[in-house]
């Protein structure tokens, strides 16, 4: 399990990841499996080339490599075969096509992707844009074969307004969805009418931070159940500007 977020707006794109990643291992004398948790898998990596940022959720290996070792290899390997932003969503959905296990239609738990974000040129302007590589169903493209890893354009390049924003979440999203339907829409926007602004002072690196503590979140309130904490360890953030890179860490 994973929890990945990117957010585009005004400010610019900012990405967060957890860093855990779930194992099975045989119980001695059983004949059953259990779940281990390992952190450290550095699941969001930028793309230095184009000024882009990758991150993976729903896979845990590609081939016979973790897949976030794979794609960190990926990213220098095929550096040569990418220009821009399309080139790339465009290519890692063909090679990834040819690892990633067969989409399971009875398995919701088979769907995986990639998130992947940066600036293009439009229009005479450096604006944000996002690529969803992934299988399985997808609201904006209907027609397009869910059984395959396809690169999904969800959100072309577009200039932000101050209070518009764009949001995607993908992995174990259902305690996060609970969470900040009630903290963010309810509680943060009760406070911000008097007066209280979350993040604050509003600026791309905020907002990062912001994305981080939402993962941090999630993963105590995990730690704090009844339930396997799939989301966990040390959080990635990224936070990518019209100029370029301001914040790229693990803690």
């Amino acid at each position: 399990m994973t929890l990945v977020l990117t957010l585009l707006s005004s400010f610019g794109i900012a990405m967060a990841a957890d860093t855990a990643v779930t194992a099975s291992y045989r119980v001695p004398n059983q004949d059953t499996n259990a779940l281990r948790v390992y952190f450290g898998a550095q699941k969001l990596r930028p793309i230095p080339k184009i000024q882009g940022g990758v991150s993976v959720w729903g896979l845990g290996n590609l081939g016979s490599y973790d897949t976030d070792i794979w794609l960190n290899d990926f990213i220098s390997r095929r550096q040569n075969d990418y220009e821009n932003l399309n080139d790339f969503a465009r290519i890692l959905s063909e090679e990834v096509r040819m690892l990633a296990p067969p989409l399971d239609r009875k398995n919701p738990q088979s769907n995986s992707g990639f998130h992947v974000a940066g600036f293009v040129d439009h229009e005479g302007k450096r604006l944000p844009a996002f690529y969803h590589v992934h299988n399985g169903e997808n609201q904006y493209f209907k027609d397009i074969d869910p059984a395959i890893m396809n690169a999904n354009f969800d959100r072309p390049p577009h200039e932000y307004g101050p209070n518009e924003a764009y949001l995607t979440r993908n992995g174990d999203t259902g305690l996060y969805t609970v969470l900040f339907n009630v903290l963010d829409q309810q509680l943060f926007n009760a406070l911000r009418l008097q007066g209280f602004t979350l993040p604050f002072p509003p600026t791309l690196e905020r907002f990062a931070e912001y994305l981080r503590f939402q993962i941090k979140l999630v993963s105590d309130v995990y730690k704090l159940s009844n339930v396997f904490p799939g989301i966990g360890g040390d959080v990635t953030t990224l936070a990518i500007s019209s100029g370029g890179y301001t914040t790229y860490e693990t803690r």
